[in-house]
């Protein structure tokens, strides 16, 4: 069911400079994150769970103070109120997401996850055509082909036990949720996502609370 409250927004028209700076979020979103599992390599706990919660906590702390300062308490609290279901759709993939990536650092190497969330905006491209029909240039058809070739050669490791299959199917899960999220996203432009992760960072942390064995760091 659709929130008929929530403005839909198919392939909307930008310039070409919101194009380059969109461009240039997408990657500046796939360095910044790549450091995630670098970094997790230097942490000694040996729950993930527990890391799961920490990391959740302060990034939902960062985000309601980065709101309360640009929106104000009640604009906040507005924002929360008209994200309607795309984006508790966009909160639960970003829950999903964030949560396996931790998990799946366990399981397999940071690079065959961190090469699998490469493909995240090819497949977004992939969903957004198949869902709602977005025109995907043949050089992108290309980019995607590669993409899925690359992912079933590092799953096949998985097959002969050099690396457990856990740890790619976890990485995977990343791939699609992140891009589920992206077509949400752009379908729903006209909704401000930033609440929505913030609740999928308030949803990861109770979870893991649930399963940690310790909060101790």
């Amino acid at each position: 069911m659709i929130d008929t409250a929530s403005p839909i927004v198919a392939s909307p028209a930008v310039s070409p400079r919101e194009e380059r700076v969109g461009m240039l979020l997408v990657f500046l979103s796939a360095l910044m994150w790549s450091f995630g599992g670098a970094i997790a390599r230097f942490i000694t706990v040996g729950d993930s769970w527990t890391v799961i919660f920490w990391r959740s906590v302060w990034a939902a702390a960062f985000l309601v103070c980065f709101m309360v300062w640009r929106d104000g308490w009640r604009g906040m609290l507005k924002l929360f109120r008209d994200m309607g279901l795309p984006g508790l759709a966009v909160g639960i993939c970003f829950a999903t997401a964030s949560t396996a990536f931790v998990v799946a650092l366990a399981y397999t190497t940071v690079a065959n996850i961190l090469l699998m969330q490469a493909g995240v905006p090819l497949l977004a491209a992939l969903f957004a055509w198949a869902l709602f029909r977005e025109r995907v240039g043949v050089a992108t058809w290309v980019a995607i082909a590669a993409v899925i070739t690359g992912v079933a050669i590092m799953v096949s490791e998985s097959l002969d036990g050099a690396v457990s299959p856990i740890g790619d199917g976890l990485a995977l899960l990343i791939a699609v949720m992140f891009s589920v999220a992206t077509v949400i996203t752009r379908r729903f432009s006209g909704v401000r996502m930033t609440p929505a992760t913030c609740l999928g960072t308030m949803l990861a942390a109770g979870f893991a609370v649930s399963q940690a064995s310790t909060l101790t760091v």
